[in-house]
């Protein structure tokens, strides 16, 4: 019998033993003692908690938690593994501990080629809850997103629709809708589309000059590219705001900047067409933020404060 198959043999043995002995194991293997020794440091080396008892009833048990049999995954299925329990690794998580140990197994025995796919799959995909529906274009824009393809796509823009090559800078989902910022060649600019507009997408193997998103990922895409059009970004902010809500919003925390005064600043090129979403992560600080541009923002809140305003003299006159 190999090593290989050995150790997986015993491995499911001692799982069924609630405590063990060396010799009962070299009998049941036919091996000498001194073989399942070496087997059981083996087995202690690849994160199996065993722990030896001393005194005359002594032996070996499986300390806490048994281990389940060795279980065959696809790289792809310990990438969605390793990107689900991500958000499980704080420490406000019962199972926090748990969780950092599986990702560094999972890590740790992926080989090097996995490895850089997964660490791809970081850099092209942000998910937050809830979760959107289900889309079937979201596995085709994930795939080009991470090998860098540019997709052929049958998309509405308008209430019109229209045929355009993307390459995708990422994959990301915000108040359960799937959104992909990309360079659209059709539209010679940046554009953020929503996957639900997507009605048809494929990956173009046609030789197309790509753009170099190596330092461009879903995290940051908003402060590193150059779009055409664009508006400029500027506003004051208080440092309680900046630390409980720009630095963890995926979107204001790229544009945070500190002035010669040291008070912190949002500043930074947004595309013309994501002004309105913009506005929408601004809305929230309320009178801690003071806006000097764009124009646009201030008239968007101006509109929604007169929209709710007029709904409280509603109230106020009945």
């Amino acid at each position: 019998m190999s090593k290989i198959k050995r150790l997986e043999r015993l491995l499911l043995s001692i799982n069924s033993k609630k405590h063990f002995t060396l010799k009962e194991l070299a009998d049941e293997f036919g091996v000498s003692t001194r073989t399942i020794q070496r087997d059981l440091l083996n087995l202690i080396e690849m994160g199996l908690p065993i722990v030896s008892e001393f005194g005359p009833h002594g032996g070996y048990r499986i300390e806490n938690d048994r281990i389940l049999p060795p279980i065959g995954l696809t790289e792809m299925e310990a990438s969605s593994i390793l990107f689900s329990l991500q958000a499980y690794t704080d420490t406000s998580f019962p199972f926090q501990t748990q969780s950092k140990s599986i990702l560094h197994k999972l890590h740790q025995f992926m080989p090097e080629d996995a490895r850089e796919n997964w660490n791809q799959i970081q850099k092209r995909l942000l998910v937050q809850l809830p979760l959107p529906p289900n889309s079937q274009v979201a596995p085709i824009i994930l795939e080009a997103s991470i090998k860098q393809k540019i997709v052929t796509i049958l998309y509405t823009l308008n209430e019109q629709k229209m045929y355009s090559n993307i390459q995708l800078i990422g994959l990301y989902s915000e108040d359960g809708e799937w959104y992909c910022p990309a360079y659209c060649y059709s539209l010679m600019d940046y554009h953020v589309f929503k996957l639900s507009d997507i009605k048809h997408a494929v990956i173009n193997y046609e030789p197309i000059e790509v753009k170099d998103f190596a330092e461009v990922t879903i995290h940051n895409w908003a402060s590193q590219i150059s779009p055409r059009n664009y508006v400029r970004l500027e506003a004051d902010l208080s440092l309680a705001e900046i630390k409980n809500y720009c630095e963890s919003h995926p979107f204001l925390k790229q544009f945070i900047t500190i002035k010669e005064n040291g008070l912190h600043s949002l500043a930074g090129d947004i595309l013309a067409t994501y002004v309105e979403k913009a506005a929408e992560y601004l809305w929230p600080l309320k009178t801690n933020i003071s806006i000097q541009s764009p124009r646009e923002i201030k008239e968007i809140h101006a509109r929604w404060a007169r929209e709710i305003s007029a709904q409280y003299e509603v109230i106020s006159n009945m």
